[in-house]
């Protein structure tokens, strides 16, 4: 039987200034058991930013993400 989990991991990141993505967490859980927020977590640090600019140079930027499972 599979399960029928589906909705929003929201995760907080830090965009270093490289546009890498350094420390994540998540702060709201979609599932534990089943490794959907094992996934966005691991999905989340292969992504590559825009970095953020303070006076014209790039600074670490706290970022919140809302990534969906949605079932097809």
């Amino acid at each position: 039987m599979r399960a029928k989990v589906q909705g929003s991991v929201w995760i907080e990141a830090v965009v270093m200034p490289d546009g890498s993505v350094g420390e994540v967490r998540i702060t709201k859980s979609l599932d534990r058991v089943f490794g959907l927020d094992q996934e966005a977590l691991r999905a989340v640090r292969q992504w590559r930013f825009a970095p953020g600019t303070r006076f014209g140079q790039p600074v670490p930027v706290l970022v919140v993400i809302e990534l969906t499972f949605t079932l097809r």
